[in-house]
C-alpha cells in the first residue's frame, strides 16, 4: 500500500495587492483569522499553519515563560500578532512575540502598529515550509532586535529540528550561539528541551529545565 503523503502547510501568494486592499482584507478576515500573513510592498502571502507548527510554538513559549520567571523579569507574550509599518509597506506575523518590559498596552491584540509602539524584544518563527519572502529583510525593516527561528520538516517527529538565534546589528541579522537577551541560554539547550518534552513529557521537561537555569545562576553568583 502506498504511503500516505505527509500533510503540508498551504501558502497562497498574491501579487499586486495595494495597502488599502490589504487593510480591507484584514477587516474581512477579522481578528479570529487562522492564516499567518506576510506583506511586502504589494505582495501578500497567506499561510495556514499545521497543528505541528503550533505545537512547536507553544513548547518554546512555555520555555520562554520559565526563563522569565526564573530570571525575575517581566514578560509580556502577545502571541502571533500582526506587526505593521504602513510607511514601509511591510507586515510580518511571527508565531510568538515577547516584550521583556513592564506590560505594554496593546490597542488591538490582532495587530500592532510599530509606528506607534516599539517592536517586541524577541520574536519566534517556526519554519516548516519555505516562505516566498525574505522574512529576515522584513523583520529587519520592522526593527525586531532578536529573532528565534526553528527549522523543521513534517515527518515522524517535528521536534527534531534546528534552532537559530539572530541579533539585529546595523540593519542585518547575525547568528548567535546564545540568546542576546539571555546570554546563559544557548540554542542547543532549547533543542534539548524540545527533545525532552517529546520523551518525558512537557511537565517533567519544564522541571528539568528550571533546575538547569537555577544551576546556571548559581554558577554565575
Amino acid at each position: 500500500m502506498a504511503k500516505k503523503p505527509a500533510p503540508t502547510e498551504k501558502r497562497i501568494v498574491l501579487p499586486g495587492v495595494s495597502w488599502q486592499q490589504f487593510e480591507t482584507l484584514l477587516d474581512e478576515l477579522g481578528q479570529n483569522r487562522t492564516a499567518r500573513l506576510t506583506y511586502d510592498r504589494g505582495k501578500l502571502e497567506m499561510m495556514t499553519p499545521l497543528e505541528e507548527h503550533e505545537r512547536c510554538s507553544r513548547l518554546i513559549e512555555s520555555l520562554m515563560l520559565v526563563v522569565a520567571d526564573e530570571m525575575e523579569v517581566q514578560v509580556n507574550s502577545i502571541g502571533s500578532v500582526l506587526l505593521k509599518r504602513a510607511d514601509l509597506g511591510c507586515v510580518a506575523q511571527p508565531d510568538s512575540s515577547y516584550y521583556l518590559t513592564e506590560k505594554i498596552r496593546l490597542p488591538n491584540r490582532a495587530e500592532l502598529d510599530l509606528n506607534q509602539t516599539p517592536p517586541p524584544d524577541i520574536a519566534l518563527e517556526v519554519a516548516i515550509t519555505k516562505s516566498s519572502f525574505n522574512k529576515f529583510a522584513i523583520y529587519a525593516a520592522l526593527g525586531l532586535p532578536e529573532v528565534w527561528q526553528y527549522w523543521t520538516t513534517i515527518g515522524d517527529n517535528v521536534l527534531k529540528g534546528n534552532l537559530l538565534i539572530y541579533q539585529l546589528q546595523n540593519g542585518q541579522y547575525v547568528e548567535c550561539l546564545t540568546s542576546p537577551t539571555f546570554p546563559f541560554l544557548p540554542a542547543k539547550r532549547v533543542l534539548e528541551f524540545l527533545d525532552q518534552s517529546d520523551k518525558i513529557g512537557l511537565a517533567q521537561a519544564l522541571t528539568v529545565f528550571r533546575s538547569w537555569i537555577q544551576e546556571q545562576r548559581s554558577l554565575n553568583t
